[in-house]
């Protein structure tokens, strides 16, 4: 009996650690916009940062993959000398992760009529296998967000819902998880997630957007919520962190970051995150200068730190 109750209170102090604490952040003033590399530097839509190498890989949804070495700071990415590859790929990029456990690289690319996930040894490995392919839910609103949980889990959110879910008078999207996203027919669990729709935008981006996800834990997500009106040159974005309920296979969601009250009237398009470090203590946030077609946009680097 002392013997269970020891392994059952080893086990509930190691929940606690791990999963119970609260997941906020804090901004320090760190913030840039990207000082000019090259011309086609433009149009980040995703980053990933592999801390063990200390590479950081940019992606374009023009089809470009950029890698830095050696970044020690966010300035860093303004010295020519860190950037080590710069590549032009087939695919229009939403999204790149790195699963360690499998050694593969994820990506999401988004065409005019079709998104999908591809992964591979290399994020333009001419043998990358396909996930998932289907036509875009509506006009440019495809699969922008991957995560990959530290057990190699894949969860996969798409911008503002499937097929069926875009209406602007529906709140509820649903997120893939798939356990093993290697298997040759994976199998997918769904989970419900109240998304944020924008009601002052226009158009299309009144439905809003996930613009990325994030892995905490095996077990916890962030969420990037961002949308962005072009008339009124107005942007909003909230970083949620989302627990799943195992029964109801809901997303339950609670913010841990307002740029808006931090930023007000200055933050830009975000599209990307990734942890700086191994022990996710700080976020780097990269916006789309969406290729300064409206010059309001700029590349825009924010650093969070968790409190």
């Amino acid at each position: 009996m002392a013997l269970r109750l020891l392994t059952l209170l080893t086990y509930l102090l190691t929940y606690a650690t791990t999963y119970g604490q609260n997941v906020r952040f804090i901004f320090e003033g760190d913030s840039i916009t990207m000082p000019f590399v090259q011309d086609s530097l433009r149009g980040i839509s995703g980053l990933e940062i592999i801390p063990t190498t200390g590479e950081w890989h940019l992606v374009s949804d023009r089809g470009w993959h950029f890698t830095f070495t050696n970044i020690r700071s966010i300035r860093d990415l303004g010295d020519a000398s860190q950037l080590t590859a710069a590549e032009k790929t087939p695919y229009w990029f939403e999204n790149a992760r790195y699963d360690a456990k499998g050694g593969m690289y994820f990506w999401t690319d988004e065409h005019e009529h079709v998104t999908s996930i591809q992964y591979g040894k290399a994020i333009r490995d001419s043998a990358a296998q396909t996930v998932l392919k289907i036509p875009l839910p509506a006009p440019n609103k495809g699969l922008e967000g991957l995560a990959i949980m530290p057990s190699g889990a894949l969860w996969v959110a798409p911008e503002a819902g499937w097929e069926g879910e875009t209406n602007l008078n529906q709140d509820t999207i649903t997120f893939f998880r798939y356990q093993h996203p290697l298997d040759a027919d994976p199998v997918v669990a769904r989970y419900k997630y109240r998304i944020d729709r924008c009601l002052f935008a226009q158009g299309e981006e009144r439905t809003g957007g996930i613009s990325e996800i994030l892995a905490v834990d095996d077990q916890r997500l962030l969420i990037l919520e961002r949308c962005y009106d072009n008339v009124q040159k107005r942007v909003t974005a909230n970083l949620y962190l989302a627990t799943p309920d195992e029964t109801t296979h809901i997303l339950q969601k609670e913010l841990a970051f307002d740029f808006n009250r931090q930023f007000p009237g200055s933050v830009c398009n975000l599209e990307a995150m990734a942890w700086a470090d191994e022990q996710h203590q700080t976020l780097i946030l990269m916006a789309d200068d969406n290729f300064r077609v409206n010059k309001t946009l700029r590349n825009q680097v924010i650093v969070l730190k968790r409190r």
